[in-house]
């Protein structure tokens, strides 16, 4: 079995032309596009995973930098009771409702044209 190692420049010229090598790209992407979009999704899922490991499930807090989450979220979950501002809203509130029951004043209509 002799095998021919010659090449010859025209046909190395043939083979390495702008859309030759775009045509033989497009190609090898159209046969293999199922393949890398399952390879990526693969890749993305298992990076996903080590993410997961490393801060969720492997994270390594001591017991001060707990002891300083719990207070930050303690603070800031505690609401704040501003009476001033509860009464100015009860107010406003029962000042609408004043205004919505007294009855309507009937106006004389402007764009009427026959009197």
């Amino acid at each position: 079995m002799k095998m021919n190692f010659n090449l010859d420049l025209k046909d190395l010229q043939k083979f390495l032309t702008i859309s030759a090598i775009g045509r033989n790209a497009g190609s090898f992407f159209r046969k293999k596009v199922q393949f890398l979009i399952l390879l990526i999704m693969f890749l993305s899922a298992v990076y996903l995973v080590f993410l997961w490991y490393a801060y969720i499930f492997n994270s390594q807090w001591n017991e001060a930098r707990v002891n300083e989450y719990i207070q930050t979220k303690q603070s800031k979950s505690e609401a704040v009771f501003n009476r001033e501002n509860f009464q100015k809203v009860i107010d406003e509130s029962s000042a609408r409702s004043a205004e919505f029951e007294k009855p309507l004043e009937v106006q004389e209509d402007i764009f009427r044209l026959n009197k």
